[in-house]
């Protein structure tokens, strides 16, 4: 049967927020997530339909709008959001409850539930913040609880507004050293199931830039089976707590090898997605199409790419300067 897809990567903000706005509106909140409701063309079946809120000029087949619309849901995480609005369609959508959801997806939840970096703390105030950083030396990052692929990261020292910053902050941040990393991975699950494997590079800051999906190897940087064993080790039986949680759907779970006191150590998990995230995408890609390679599928500044350009909206354009891009490696 055909699946609807909705990519919902508006996924974080409607958590954090808390505010109940119209799937439309929530599919145009900034110009990312009016680009990514487009990724399911990249990983989505041949007859599979795709919502959007806006149409292209030259529209893919797959794509319909929100009035045109039929079930069953594929979504990319859980959302009130498009609970209420297939409700309004009649078309089934269940979602685990959102107190959990809000729950699993915090980084609060993977810092109490993991080991912790040398130094780290959950920072509950603005002078308990204040008193860490000038305890820690060193380049030093706070996190918020609901911001994903480095955004949502403050990095003291070199963001400014420090006290605007910890002021706006309505629930406790985490506060770790900026450690040397030296290889990033995630783990990806279904139903307390590994799907998969992946290995991804980052910007300086953390932000997101591309994803190696192939057979686990080591890709030149060195042997990791290492890493990967303890991480599973403690990965498994956080997967089950979650599934006994209410928990089944989609879940990233991100690690790095890190450089500490001229040692390589792992820090197992450093943040749970109870979502699908860009290295799921890239893992669907390559086991439906490129089972016996290894990918790059990044996401990146380019002119060209297998998302659309732009989007006319009323009474303006958006061009997005980033896309989606693919590289098979052998």
């Amino acid at each position: 049967m055909s699946r609807l897809h909705i990519c919902n990567t508006f996924f974080e903000a409607e958590l954090e927020s808390g505010l109940l706005r119209p799937l439309r509106d929530w599919l145009r909140v900034s110009p990312v997530v009016l680009q990514l409701q487009f990724l399911p063309l990249v990983y989505g079946s041949s007859d599979d339909r795709i919502l959007v809120s806006d149409l292209p000029d030259t529209p893919d087949e797959r794509l319909c709008t929100l009035e045109k619309a039929e079930g069953p849901i594929e979504d990319w995480g859980p959302s009130l959001a498009i609970q209420a609005w297939a409700k309004t369609k009649g078309i089934e959508y269940r979602i685990p409850d959102w107190e959990i959801v809000k729950k699993i997806n915090s980084k609060i939840f993977s810092f109490e539930e993991s080991p912790k970096l040398p130094g780290s703390a959950l920072l509950k105030d603005v002078k308990e913040a204040m008193r860490w950083i000038e305890k820690i030396e060193g380049p030093k990052v706070l996190k918020t609880a609901f911001g994903t692929a480095g955004r949502g990261h403050f990095h003291v020292g070199k963001d400014k507004r420090l006290d605007e910053f910890l002021k706006k902050q309505t629930v406790p941040v985490i506060g770790e050293p900026w450690v040397e990393r030296v290889f990033d991975f995630s783990t990806q699950w279904k139903g307390g199931n590994l799907l998969g494997v992946t290995v991804f590079e980052n910007e300086w800051n953390g932000t997101y830039k591309c994803t190696l999906a192939g057979p686990w190897k080591p890709w030149r940087k060195g042997s990791f089976d290492w890493a990967l064993e303890e991480h599973l080790a403690i990965a498994k039986p956080l997967v089950e707590k979650i599934k006994k949680l209410g928990f089944a759907g989609n879940l990233g779970i991100d690690a790095y090898v890190y450089r500490w006191q001229g040692k390589e150590r792992l820090q197992p998990v450093v943040e749970i997605n109870g979502r699908k995230t860009m290295s799921w995408a890239a893992l669907q890609v390559q086991q439906t199409r490129f089972p016996e390679k290894t990918i790059r599928f990044c996401y990146g500044k380019s002119e060209k790419g297998l998302l659309p350009m732009e989007l006319k909206l009323v009474g303006r354009v958006v061009r997005f300067p980033r896309q989606i891009s693919l590289v098979v490696l052998d």
